[in-house]
């Protein structure tokens, strides 16, 4: 009489067992994901990083409660992507220093003793670290205000100090040198991009390793040897690499590494560099004879053994004058372009570029001393010929001084008979074909109706390691990137049908960058090819002749050639 019963209150137990044991299971899991990701609803950003994450939120988010597989935090997730791909703003840093020095800290009061004595990466060196950052932070990049980049290059460098202070013998010195020099040929292969998030990642690890024992520390100071030696590579490819605007290609660096091994001449270290001061005065400024001469014109040096063939090709040509065209040294001194140059050092003009101006005030100084410089822009007389200096870096608007100084310039040279060419000389580029730098479109919109309106027979610039020489062009209001071709002759000039030729010789030895077409107003260009343009002026009478040829280094191979011939000043007058 009893069974029913029973068994009415069997099925009750046995459906009541059933219903725990998966409720606990979804409880378990639930609890589970919240531990794994923390949810932000009714607490501070503040209290839930310190209970639960060390990566930082930026919003509050509601989320929902469930098993894992079926809810995600984004704001998280974000956050995560973000650290992973190192490009995280100034406030999520602070905070992701802030969490790792708790944890570090909470991990201190876990530690045996013993082992807390024996930390790697003790906290006064954190802090010397901290402040060493915080301080080149502030400080600042001259080159392009970009602080990040400085801190970078000084937690390398403090790392680079902590790998030092550590006590290896001889065999791991040996071993140390030998993967130094496999390492360092492979240089250009790191992506600067990525460099902040690997070295945040690496100091992290060497904390962490303090819970090591002492066998496995032994084995930790090996690994870190190795993270040591490549950091030292990023050191050195973050020192070479401060330059340009970002445009510099990556690209172009790997190409230049593979074809010119010789530019690794320029990795100098910096840290213990002397400035000298020279005395480069031209021998020849204010000859006014009426004799044949050349000179030559090249810019986009370095110091490389490219740069020092270009200088002996120069040198064997014997030019009276060499014009450099501006980046000329790509380090903090200039003192290695100086020892580069020095075979013509009483014959040089100079016009000084980017990295001239730009890499720091003791640098620039350097040059303003040695060639007795107060204005970046300047002029002179040397055979007949007007040179102009212009300083493209600085301002040169219809209000600036510069503006004023070369129209008086170009009308006062326009005027004197014993003028019979004007040669401007330009860092900036006025036009180019597709390349790494784009054109100057404000200089070519304020100078080249200059150019035209007094007669400039020539223009000469740099930027673009390449080389580039237009037919003889008229500016073009309506639309100033498609001048107008005067001759379209690819040689034999003459002033009856006016026009500028604007050459691109940025071909001094630092590094190649590709054409990526023609413009319709170039009629000689290549890349690839290191050399300089020399200039003939003869002064014959009724006419005078200006003759281009650049001299390719290898072999002194010629690779453009033209000519300009006029009537001289004295018998049009």
């Amino acid at each position: 009489m009893f069974s029913p019963i029973f068994r009415k209150i069997g099925y009750v137990i046995g459906f009541s067992m059933i219903f725990l044991v998966f409720s606990s299971n979804l409880t378990m899991n639930n609890q589970n994901y919240l531990l794994a990701k923390p949810y932000v609803n009714h607490v501070s950003v503040n209290e839930l990083e310190d209970r639960h994450s060390m990566i930082p939120t930026t919003h509050k988010m509601e989320h929902d409660f469930g098993i894992p597989s079926f809810t995600s935090d984004p704001t998280l997730d974000k956050m995560k992507e973000k650290l992973a791909y190192g490009v995280l703003n100034q406030y999520e840093k602070a905070k992701l220093a802030d969490r790792i020095e708790k944890l570090k800290n909470r991990l201190e009061r876990t530690l045996p003793e013993n082992q807390k004595e024996d930390k790697s990466f003790s906290e006064n060196e954190q802090k010397k670290l901290e402040v060493t950052d915080n301080g080149d932070h502030n400080g600042g990049d001259e080159n392009h205000g970009k602080d990040e980049n400085n801190d970078q290059v000084n937690t390398n460098r403090k790392i680079q100090e902590l790998s030092d202070n550590t006590k290896h013998d001889s065999k791991d010195k040996k071993e140390d040198d030998k993967t130094d020099a496999k390492d360092n040929g492979d240089n250009n292969d790191y992506n600067y991009n990525n460099d902040q998030v690997n070295t945040n990642r690496k100091i992290q690890e060497l904390s962490d390793n303090t819970k090591h024992d002492s066998k496995d520390k032994e084995d930790h100071k090996k690994d870190t040897k190795d993270e040591i030696n490549a950091f030292k590579i990023i050191q050195k490819r973050l020192s070479d690499n401060s330059k340009h605007d970002g445009n510099d290609i990556k690209d172009d660096d790997k190409k230049d590494a593979k074809d010119n091994g010789d530019n690794n001449d320029n990795n100098n270290n910096n840290d213990e560099i002397t400035y000298d001061h020279h005395n480069y005065k031209f021998a020849g400024e204010g000859d006014k004879s009426g004799k044949n001469f050349n000179f030559a014109a090249v810019g986009d040096f370095g110091c490389s053994k490219n740069s020092k063939n270009t200088v002996n090709n120069m040198e064997g040509r014997k030019p009276e004058l060499v014009l450099p065209l501006g980046d000329l040294s790509y380090i903090k001194s200039a003192n290695c372009w100086f020892d580069t140059i020095s075979p013509l050092k009483d014959k040089l003009k100079v016009t000084l570029g980017f990295h001239d101006v730009n890499d720091g005030e003791s640098k620039l100084n350097q040059y303003k001393e040695s060639f007795g410089l107060d204005k970046l822009y300047y002029s002179f007389d040397y055979r007949h010929v007007h040179f102009i200096t212009m300083d493209s870096e600085s301002q040169f608007d219809k209000s600036s001084e510069q503006y004023n100084f070369v129209k008086q310039e170009l009308e006062k040279a326009s005027k004197d008979k014993d003028c019979n060419w004007i040669i401007v000389t330009s860092y900036g580029p006025f036009y180019t074909s597709p390349t790494t730098h784009k054109a100057e479109k404000s200089l070519r919109d304020l100078y080249h109706p200059l150019f035209e309106k007094y007669g400039v027979d020539l223009v000469l610039q740099a930027h673009n390691h390449n080389y580039q020489r237009t037919y003889p062009i008229t500016y073009n209001p309506d639309e100033s990137s498609k001048p107008i071709i005067a001759n379209d002759l690819t040689t034999g000039y003459t002033s009856q049908k006016g026009g500028t030729i604007f050459a691109i010789v940025g071909t001094g030895g630092e590094s190649f960058y590709a054409l990526n077409g023609q413009d319709p107003s170039v009629a000689k260009q290549f890349g690839g090819k290191f050399g300089f343009l020399n200039i003939d002026i003869s002064n014959g009478n009724p006419h005078t002749k200006l003759t281009g040829t650049f001299y390719d280094n290898k072999g002194g191979d010629i690779k453009d050639n033209f000519t300009i011939e006029k009537e001289i000043k004295s018998n049009t007058s």
